[in-house]
């Protein structure tokens, strides 16, 4: 039996992040690739595919991973330089194959369950290989968990936020049950900068909520039927909050109503840091 246990998990943990892959809008050409013994194969589609969503999703590519076709290597644990020369042999060889999805690989993840230090992280990149730790798999997987449940109430609509590095803005809309003219505007945002130099403050929190509101409300509220819209807010860090000034910029900017008319931000909103304990996101939810 315990000669069973390492294919089983590995199986295990292949369709977990195959089903995170769909979840964050890509597709996965090829898993367990015997031909070349690359774990997964996936290229970005921008839509959800399975599960299907209820309502429409319009997704951009993940900030922190290459473009177009990539390979990924799973571990389970840690990894060695061994581990990472070998997935960047097996790339070199599958792209000497004249047939898709082969010969369209662009980029290279490493996926570990195991957490790393940013500079280890960093230390990868150089070598062009993109590492998904433990760590950023959970913040991946509650994004994907944001999507999906924001896709059972409307459509959704990710935009990158113009002057925040690495940041994306979710927003789905839908028409108030109870009160008519007002529209329910769900918004979370997902700030994918693993860097130890970043903390979330009141600069930041100023450019996010001007964002939203320039791109996602100003339209609804100043072109008839003037809707009036309720806001509910969440960020996720991949890194550090400063969670007090964050929260005393985010409730300046809701009492200034000059700044963002007909839009309304109650006085709490959820913040999800996740560089130093990324598994709080279960309890805190």
């Amino acid at each position: 039996m315990a000669g069973h246990f390492g294919p089983e998990i590995g199986r295990a943990m292949e369709d977990s992040f195959v089903s995170l892959l769909y979840r964050l809008g890509y597709t996965v050409d090829l898993k367990n690739d015997q031909r070349t013994g690359l774990d997964v194969i996936a290229t970005f589609y921008g839509e959800l595919i399975n599960p299907k969503p209820r309502y429409p999703c319009s997704l951009l590519p993940l900030f922190f991973a290459p473009s177009g076709t990539i390979a990924f290597s799973l571990k389970r644990s840690h990894f060695f330089k061994s581990d990472v020369d070998e997935l960047i042999t097996k790339v070199a060889e599958a792209r000497k194959l004249r047939e898709p999805p082969y010969s369209s690989i662009e980029g290279m993840v490493i996926a570990t369950n195991f957490s790393l230090l940013e500079s280890d992280v960093d230390s990868l990149l150089s070598q062009k290989v993109y590492c998904w730790d433990g760590r950023r798999l959970i913040f991946y997987s509650a994004k994907a968990q944001t999507i999906q449940n924001l896709a059972f109430k409307g459509p959704v609509t990710e935009s990158a936020v113009g002057d925040m590095n690495l940041t994306s803005c979710i927003v789905e809309i839908e028409t108030s049950e109870k009160v008519k003219n007002v529209l329910l505007a769900n918004v979370a945002v997902f700030v994918d900068d693993h860097s130890k130099k970043l903390t979330i403050g009141s600069q930041h929190m100023g450019k996010i909520l001007a964002f939203i509101y320039e791109n996602s409300f100003r339209t609804l509220v100043e072109k008839p039927p003037h809707f009036d819209i309720q806001v509910s807010l969440e960020i996720h860090a991949l890194g550090i909050v400063n969670e007090t000034v964050a929260k005393n910029a985010y409730l300046k900017y809701a009492k200034e109503a000059v700044l963002h008319p007909k839009a309304f931000f109650p006085p709490e909103f959820a913040i999800f840091q996740y560089g130093a304990a990324p598994w709080s996101i279960l309890f805190r939810q």
